[in-house]
């Protein structure tokens, strides 16, 4: 061989060692070989068997750190059923429409199901080379998309206008693998971002250009050994809908199983016998190694409050928790994780997961525990401390906030488990961690704060009914059917409900069915929290402090004290219009509807009036002097100051007044709550009349205030919120009478109603005595005005002087 000869073979010898593609994990092992490229940064993968199908999802590995849009580290997207597909020279990506189905056996019935509904090509690689009865396809491109897409949801926050800048997006190799199970590839996302907010400045670096990290995840099926769960609503676990075209036409065509992971006892007879017994396969999850004590041992002991449940269901150490193995990436599918996870502001936590989706089986999860609640727990706790006793709290701050991290850590697990929120189980005794709770405070006969059971110390017998009804064993279909009715019927028995979604929000029918309350009913729990509000607002100075800190976080803490009572309010409101449900089906002993009793629902409506009183929205002066603006350095941003007045600098006790008005007189006079009035009225005169709920609204702001008109005030400020009072009501009124969703019926009431004041307020009754002073007589010109323009179709709630809602993070 000449020299020039030799060269030119050594160059490409060399060459071809440097561009010859990596291979992440053993080929002959992994289910998908992914190669790598280093020269190129390409990602080809070694597709060996077409048709076969697999379950695809796109993780975030590196988030943004916001609540608004919510991306995370850790955060899941959906899963789905794939299969690669030979199309010519390029082989297919397809998503199956698995929510369109026949089961059975009818090839053809299969075939009409699969034609009718469409299905989604992801991607189409193209194929660089056939070797082995294998296709090596370069899917680079497909791995470099924005899959989870994050550009979309920073439009929809409207944080600025971003695009994927793929010359600076590349695949991360060191997170890239292939297993006998699954494979992995992480891939780097730069946006370049349009008009970025001041809010994205506050997140990045530079907000122009944004760099996210993607994992996807191919995963093998499980086997065909699972058999799926038919759902039951009052069970507690989340359902796996789709339709099912097989069934007849006596059905909706929809099939609904539970989400639930596999478990089998190791030792069936023992089972069967009585005995707690071991699974085959345990559930298993793994600590993110970030979390640093002592959140570490409370999240493992309130994860392992599980194992209890799971007893109840016949298993014993069912869930394990265990470190995650050095080396290990926590964005790999093989793994079940308890991610630590961090923002700027307030944001949930949450405990989602991968199911099969053919059956609905769990088969990964990642739980997100949000690192900025505890700084919530202990604003709350700082502004309990001034009304303690001499001996002081009892409990300390840190202890507080891990009895709240125990059952949080429980609750988002559950929801791993397949549990759903029970928004009913606080006013039953807590009976489960499903439940959103806010810290139970009661008063000593002293009078000081007793704290001492802030939250449950434990599982409650909800928790174990969904575990027993999800995951009891049972050795065939006919035990299983038997097991699980007697299941049912044992928590009819014992008096256990499961209310959740949007049942529990404000503007509900269901009392006892409320978030963040405690108490087993709205109007104790009311009284309670306003007796407790009190002495927190009579006790509240810069005890609330810690030396060092600004006055400024006097505002944050205040807000917690002061709606206090929020909560239990809204459960009170429901009982206007207030009709219990439970989610009964046929053939169980279960009442479907019961409207909440007329006297309850005047007495409901009484006690909520009273809280317009002066008296329960003054804010003393001394607390109004001592909330001071933020100080400089501490770059407020948006979470040091929850009261948002329009008087700068200055604490504006008045707005703190009119937004906690304004947000009662909006729950009584919600459309929907105001039309199941008139619609109970209407089938039974015993229920309360709507004109006589609007004239006692009415009068309550007008005429009943004790400060409403010759009586002499008890405070400076309650003139002003009398007023405050009366505006709130009159937008109420208007609001109500101008809402789509208004009935005709009500529509009608609300504007004689509105007709008969706007003349009060000018000729009647409502101008007499003291209230002839020049604000008062400005401020029923103003209501007249608003009135009038209402009934001349010019009506802009936007331009009415109305406050939001003052935003509490969640306890």
């Amino acid at each position: 061989m000449s020299a020039l000869r030799w060269m030119f073979a050594v160059t490409w010898l060399v060459a071809m060692i440097f561009s010859a593609p990596v291979l992440a994990g053993d080929a002959d092992d992994a289910m998908l070989p992914v190669h790598y490229q280093p020269d190129s940064g390409q990602v080809l993968l070694e597709v060996r068997d077409l048709d076969e199908p697999l379950i695809y999802s796109v993780n975030l590995a590196a988030g943004l750190g916001t609540s608004a849009p919510l991306l995370d580290r850790g955060q899941m997207g959906n899963e789905t059923l794939v299969r690669f597909k030979r199309r010519g020279d390029r082989v297919l990506l397809v998503d199956e429409n698995t929510g369109h189905r026949a089961l059975g056996d009818n090839e053809h019935l299969q075939r009409s199901v699969e034609q009718s509904f469409p299905r989604s090509v992801l991607a189409a690689f193209p194929i660089e080379e056939e070797r082995d009865g294998a296709l090596l396809v370069d899917a680079t491109e497909f791995f470099l998309s924005d899959m989870f897409g994050i550009a979309q949801r920073i439009k929809g926050a409207e944080l600025g206008q971003p695009s994927l800048d793929s010359d600076r997006s590349y695949i991360e190799p060191d997170h890239t693998d292939a297993f006998p199970k699954n494979s992995e590839i992480r891939s780097v996302l730069t946006f370049a971002v349009d008009e970025p907010s001041s809010e994205l400045a506050q997140h990045a670096p530079d907000p122009r250009s944004l760099t996210f990290e993607q994992q996807h995840s191919f995963l093998r099926l499980p086997d065909d050994d699972y058999q799926p769960r038919e759902f039951h609503p009052r069970a507690g676990i989340f359902p796996h809908v789709f339709f099912d075209f097989a069934q007849g036409h006596d059905s909706d065509y929809r099939q609904r199983w539970l989400w639930r992971w596999r478990l089998v006892p190791s030792d069936k007879d023992a089972y069967l016998a009585g005995e707690l017994v071991e699974p085959e396969e345990p559930i298993v999850f793994y600590m993110d190694p970030a979390i640093p004590e002592p959140y570490r041992s409370t999240f493992i002991e309130g994860s392992l409050w599980f194992n209890e449940m799971f007893e109840a269901a016949g298993f014993k150490n069912a869930l394990q928790i265990k470190d995650l193995p050095e080396g290990a990436d926590p964005m790999d599918i093989r793994y079940n994780m308890i991610h630590w996870v961090h923002r700027r502001e307030r944001g949930p936590s949450v405990g989602p997961s991968h199911k099969d989706p053919r059956t609905g089986e769990i088969i990964h999860a990642i739980v997100r525990m949000d690192s900025f609640r505890s700084l919530v727990n202990h604003d709350i706790w700082m502004g309990f401390r001034p009304a303690a006793g001499p001996d002081g709290l009892a409990q300390s701050s840190e202890e507080m906030a891990m009895a709240r991290r125990l059952q949080h850590t429980a609750h988002e697990l559950g929801h791993a488990l397949g549990l759903a929120h029970n928004f009913i189980a606080a006013t039953h005794d807590r009976a489960s961690v499903m439940d959103y709770p806010v810290p139970l405070v009661h008063l000593d006969e002293d009078g000081h704060l007793d704290i001492a059971e802030a939250y449950a110390p434990g599982p409650g017998p909800h928790d174990k009914l969904a575990i027993r009804y999800a995951y009891t064993w049972f050795p065939d279909e006919e035990a299983e059917r038997e097991g699980l009715a007697e299941i049912m019927r044992e928590a009819q028995e014992d008096g256990l409900r499961f209310i959740t979604g949007g049942a529990a929000q404000p503007h509900g029918s269901f009392p006892d069915a409320s978030v963040w309350v405690e108490g087993n009913d709205m109007l104790t729990a009311l009284d309670r929290t306003l007796g407790v509000r009190q002495a927190l607002i009579n006790a509240f100075d810069e005890r609330a402090l810690d030396d060092g800190e600004p006055y400024a976080l006097l505002d944050k803490r205040f807000a917690h004290v002061y709606l206090h009572h929020r909560t239990a309010l809204q459960g009170a409101i429901k009982y206007l219009g207030g009709m219990e449900f439970a989610y009964a089906l046929k053939g169980e002993e279960v009442e479907p509807t019961r409207r909440i009793p007329p006297e309850e629902q005047s007495q409901a409506l009484s006690r909520v009036l009273d809280t317009l009183q002066t008296e329960h929205l003054r804010v003393p002066d001394n607390i109004a002097e001592q909330i001071a603006p933020t100080p400089f350095g501490w770059d407020w941003n948006g979470e040091d100051r929850l009261f948002t007045p329009n008087t700068g600098p200055a604490f504006d006790p008045l707005y703190a007044a009119h937004s906690l008005a304004q947000e009662t007189v909006d729950g009584l006079l919600h459309p929907e709550r105001f039309n199941r009035v008139v619609s109970f009225h209407a089938r039974n005169n015993d229920f309360p009349e709507p004109g006589a709920v609007l004239d006692r609204l009415v009068d309550t702001a007008f005429t009943h205030n004790p400060n409403a008109a010759d009586n002499d005030p008890q405070d400076p400020q309650d003139p002003y919120l009398v007023r405050i009072v009366q505006r709130a009501v009159v937008d109420g009124l208007l609001d109500l009478a101008g809402h789509e969703q208004t009935g005709s019926e009500a529509r009608a009431l609300t504007e004689a109603r509105l007709k008969q004041l706007k003349g009060e307020l000018k000729d009647g009754w409502l101008s007499l005595g003291r209230d002839r002073d020049p604000a008062t007589t400005a401020h029923r010109a103003t209501l007249r005005r608003d009135i009038q323009r209402y009934f001349e179709g010019d009506d802009d709630p936007q331009k009415r002087p109305r406050p939001e809602p003052i935003p509490l993070p969640w306890p």
